[in-house]
């Protein structure tokens, strides 16, 4: 066994899963084909959402992403439609972050706490353990020195929209009807025939380059179309005639310092989880890109998984705890797959969406509708309930299955804000009762809880909060008396109390 978790893929996803796998004390090796940190896919994505930079704060990573004094980007689009962000931009924007940045801070982070990074590995064969009935998995690797077994407690596929994991695993996916294709390529400086417009079957953009300010970046977008040969080198013959067809015109394009093709269609696994096997980020959810949804997305799914990873290999998870990753993980990719599709539908085919086109760009005028098309992706909150208790949404409290909120609190060591006290990735309750919290003894979670005592914030309104390792408020308590309601949130995500009530296998079960 090369380590309890065997993680393929090292993007933002994988990377930021090993860390915090490695933060809970879990051995980790990470798979990664590519034998080179700064490859040309990593210089595709430049933005980075205020979600996922919001959950980076969580572990203290966006601190050397902001010493960079990235740009903030202050508006967004839905369908080529640019949404209003003016009054959402305390909470609303994208960074201009080149995701190459990203992945070489949390690769850095993941090294240090010690995990194993095998760059120019590649995953060939999965001979064991997407089945229920498996006590490991069991792979088959191909490496510079030859190829190679391993087995692992567990299997994550973070590879990507051409996930290996997701096909040698045998996950169902949901394909969508419309097809995308295009290609980027960087110039040094900009033809004055280069405009960017939009057309009937696809976009013709020049935009400025996420680096290098003094170079531009050409996109193409095909609607309706796949590449001829989705394997072949891409050429300059290929941009040109990308370029025709969306614009009828042969347009002087000379040799880029860089291209990439991109393509696709939307996918969505049926489910998350097989047996022992996970994924993660668009391994298990494919869909049109825009506005960094895409990382946001996948670095959420990481975050989701983690932790509860962590609890099965460490032994206190409680049962079911694994199978919460799907549940509440899939509804969001598939919210992703139902907005990312609207888009395209709002694009192609040209013969049909032009009366639709002309009534969305009236309805995106509204306020309501603007801010709604903002926060259709981005914001995180799940279904929170328990046995019994179940929460109704008309009753919940707002913070209820939402990321915990950056709020500054008084302590006896002075004002901390909420997020930064999740660095350590494990649980938190937050006791802002003044002193009348009811509260069962929590020596029993020791290791998985840590207390902040803190003066009565009326930010929050509430009396304590606890909060999972991944940030978000699992249980609220507006009066500090409901003592039996903690207890069986802190047994519900954090086990019970001593964390000898399970085992990994069953926890994994």
């Amino acid at each position: 066994m090369s380590a309890p978790v065997l993680v393929v893929g090292a993007g933002p996803s994988g990377l930021f899963l090993a860390a915090e796998l490695r933060l809970a004390g879990v051995e980790v090796t990470v798979l990664e084909r590519s034998p080179d940190r700064s490859t040309g896919e990593n210089l595709r994505a430049h933005m980075l959402h205020a979600r996922a930079a919001d959950l980076l704060d969580l572990r203290g990573l966006m601190d050397p992403l902001r010493k960079e004094d990235p740009p903030v980007w202050p508006m967004i689009h839905f369908g080529n439609f640019w949404l209003d962000l003016s009054k959402l931009l305390a909470t609303e924007h994208s960074l201009m972050i080149p995701q190459a940045n990203t992945v070489r801070v949390l690769e850095e982070r993941a090294r240090e706490l010690g995990a194993d990074i095998r760059r120019g590995h590649t995953l060939t064969a999965v001979e064991r353990g997407p089945d229920d009935d498996a006590d490991d998995v069991a792979v088959r690797v191909s490496g510079p020195d030859g190829e190679y077994d391993l087995t692992a407690a567990y299997l994550v596929g973070c590879d990507g929209e051409n996930s290996t994991v997701r096909a040698l695993a045998g996950f169902a996916t949901r394909r969508g009807s419309i097809s995308w294709y295009g290609l980027l390529a960087d110039f040094d400086e900009a033809d004055g025939e280069w405009e960017s417009a939009n057309y009937p079957t696809g976009i013709f953009a020049v935009v400025p380059h996420p680096v290098h300010p003094t170079r531009v970046r050409l996109m193409t977008m095909e609607f309706g179309r796949l590449p001829d040969d989705p394997e072949a080198a891409e050429t300059v013959d290929e941009l040109r005639a990308s370029i025709a067809r969306i614009t009828g015109r042969d347009l002087t394009v000379g040799q880029p310092d860089w291209i990439y093709r991109y393509s696709g269609l939307t996918q969505l696994v049926t489910s998350y989880r097989r047996g022992r096997v996970f994924l993660v980020g668009d391994a298990a959810h494919v869909h049109y890109f825009g506005a960094g949804h895409g990382t946001s997305t996948s670095l959420h799914d990481a975050a989701n998984l983690g932790w509860k990873l962590a609890g099965a290999i460490n032994g206190w998870a409680p049962p079911g705890l694994l199978d919460t990753y799907h549940a509440e993980r899939h509804p969001v990719g598939d919210r992703v797959r139902m907005s990312t599709d609207a888009q395209l539908a709002l694009q192609y085919p040209p013969e049909t969406i032009g009366p639709l086109r002309d009534m969305f760009g009236e309805l995106v005028a509204f306020e309501d509708v603007n801010d709604h098309l903002v926060r259709t992706i981005t914001e995180v909150r799940y279904p929170i309930s328990y046995p019994g208790r179940r929460f109704k949404p008309a009753s919940a409290h707002p913070l209820l299955g939402r990321p915990v909120p950056a709020v500054d609190v008084d302590t006896s060591g002075g004002a901390v804000t909420l997020t930064g006290t999740l660095h350590g990735g494990r649980g938190v309750l937050v006791d802002a009762s003044g002193g009348t919290l009811r509260r069962p003894d929590l020596t029993g979670w020791a290791g998985r809880l840590d207390v902040v005592t803190a003066e009565p914030s009326t930010e929050l309104d509430a009396a304590a909060l606890l909060v999972r390792p991944d940030g978000v408020v699992a249980w609220v308590d507006r009066t500090g008396t409901d003592a039996a309601g903690l207890e069986l949130a802190l047994t519900t995500w954090l086990g019970a109390p001593g964390g000898d009530d399970t085992t990994p296998a069953e926890a994994g079960r």
